[in-house]
């Protein structure tokens, strides 16, 4: 009987653990993303290829703001309209709580159809 009551205790707690993880992170991560992609939106420059493509690695600062780290690419067009567009731009207050982690994210340019 004394292992059928610390087996249901350890259940419950187990449970209760379960309940209060915070499945936000991946959720916040995906608006943090979104809101990436709306601050680079229409590029004000011409493309010689059909397609550019951009590694970009960035944090968030104290205050909020996307801190580009490195911009890997071989245009440098692309270099510095992601710069330009992304550094020290604030974010969502809901977003800026993340925490202290450097984010990876792949940028792909598609030139116009009919251009």
């Amino acid at each position: 009987m004394k292992k059928l009551t610390i087996l249901f205790a350890v259940f419950v707690l187990g449970s209760m653990q379960i309940f209060a993880s915070n499945n936000n992170p991946s959720n916040s991560e995906q608006q943090l993303r979104n809101q990436i992609a709306t601050l680079l939106e229409n590029p004000e420059f011409n493309l010689d290829k059909q397609q550019l493509k951009a590694s970009i690695e960035f944090t968030l600062n104290g205050e909020g703001e996307i801190v580009v780290l490195t911009v890997d690419s071989e245009d440098l067009d692309v270099k510095s309209f992601v710069k330009s567009r992304l550094n020290y731009k604030k974010v969502d207050s809901k977003i800026s709580n993340i925490g202290n982690k450097v984010f990876k994210i792949s940028l792909k340019i598609l030139k116009p159809e009919g251009v």
